[in-house]
């Protein structure tokens, strides 16, 4: 993935992405029960604030430019940028079928997708200009591998 994309492309792939982690923990999550729902439960959570939070700065940069982003909405781009970031984190011809077996199991999938999480959002926070953005990214990028810590320890 190159880093060539404007802030606000850049974070609404990253929503994209946000959205594709909940769905799968919370996927998840509904084929499991006890502590290991739970646990999903969290993940998909996380993921959902990861979402929010990059809402929040891409509406804030469309507001400040509301024609720049107009073309974002469209049915056609938002499935581009999906594509881009297919099977950069969320591996389409993995078999998940064993991901969510039981907490450990769980615990590395988690680990695998946060790693591959840090190592995408690391090239768009090495293309962006913005401040506010690439700070608020900084941010995430370090809960992404605090994240990744903890489940590296349930392993």
């Amino acid at each position: 993935m190159t880093n060539s994309f404007s802030g606000i492309e850049m974070l609404k792939i990253a929503i994209l992405m946000e959205d594709e982690g909940y769905m799968f923990y919370k996927n998840g999550a509904d084929n499991t029960t006890g502590q290991l729902k739970e646990f999903l439960l969290t993940c998909a959570d996380q993921e959902l604030s990861h979402k929010e939070k990059f809402a929040k700065m891409y509406r804030e940069l469309e507001a400040k430019d509301e024609d720049s982003a107009e073309y974002l909405y469209g049915d056609e781009v938002s499935g581009y940028l999906r594509s881009l970031i297919e099977n950069q984190v969320f591996k389409k011809d993995e078999d998940f079928d064993d991901a969510f077996l039981d907490i450990k199991t769980a615990a590395k999938n988690a680990y695998d997708t946060e790693i591959r999480t840090i190592d995408v959002y690391t090239v768009m926070y090495e293309g962006l200009t913005d401040e506010e953005v690439k700070n608020t990214m900084s941010l995430i990028i370090d809960e992404e591998k605090a994240h990744a810590a903890s489940f590296e320890k349930l392993m």
